[in-house]
């Protein structure tokens, strides 16, 4: 029942990242922005870590067997470690699109189009990350919260894209964008390196604290 619940998770964060990938493609195309474009790129990573993550909640949800004796736990530890590498992928996206617009700038088109695209892949977004993030929780599933905190990853990029779009079509000013992109990039920088020691632990079987060992 647990393993189902898992994948169940994992299957919905593999359907709605597969919509917003297809919305912010059209939005980007529509408007002509860069950023709703790199912001597509970063939910296409999503897409891959998603099915990563299905594949490794499977994988350890296997019993253990002659050559595995303590079971396929630590699959998930895995999995975790290579959405944090799409993480810090996604962050130096984030970063190249930035300063490429900070240098050329850009001249936006129905950029009201690209506003509420990009505001509603936001509630969509947090919807999924904050379930992702209570069945992780229940099922004790590494895989699922480094999934969730991979989407809220893309929260944060898809508001640096909102307040930039905004701000453009209120002054007119280009360079907000990429300036408040490039705060977001460091956050998500920050969010990786967490789940990445949290999930080196597991693979590397860190010292219990004191008090855990003594019970």
């Amino acid at each position: 029942m647990m393993l189902a619940s898992k994948e169940n998770a994992a299957k919905l964060a593999i359907a709605s990242v597969s919509f917003l990938v297809l919305i912010k493609v059209v939005a980007s195309i529509l408007t002509g922005s860069i950023s709703i474009l790199a912001d597509a790129v970063h939910s296409s990573l999503d897409l891959i870590a998603a099915f990563i993550t299905f594949i490794g909640v499977r994988v350890s949800g296997r019993p253990a067997d002659e050559q595995h004796p303590f079971g396929h736990g630590k699959a998930e530890n895995v999995t975790s470690v290579v959405v944090v590498g799409l993480i810090f992928t996604a962050a130096g996206i984030i970063v190249y699109t930035a300063v490429k617009r900070l240098i050329a700038g850009a001249s936006l088109e129905l950029i009201g189009i690209g506003i509420y695209v990009t505001a509603a892949a936001i509630v969509i977004n947090i919807l999924i990350s904050r379930y992702l993030v209570r069945v992780s929780r229940s099922t004790d599933s590494l895989a699922l919260e480094a999934e969730a905190t991979h989407l809220f990853s893309d929260v944060l990029s898809s508001c640096a894209v909102l307040v930039g779009l905004i701000v453009i079509r209120v002054t007119g000013l280009n360079i907000a964008d990429p300036i408040v992109a490039l705060l977001v990039a460091l956050v998500i920088l920050k969010v990786g390196y967490d789940v990445l020691r949290k999930s080196f632990g597991g693979l590397i079987d860190v010292k219990l604290p004191e008090a855990e060992e003594n019970t």
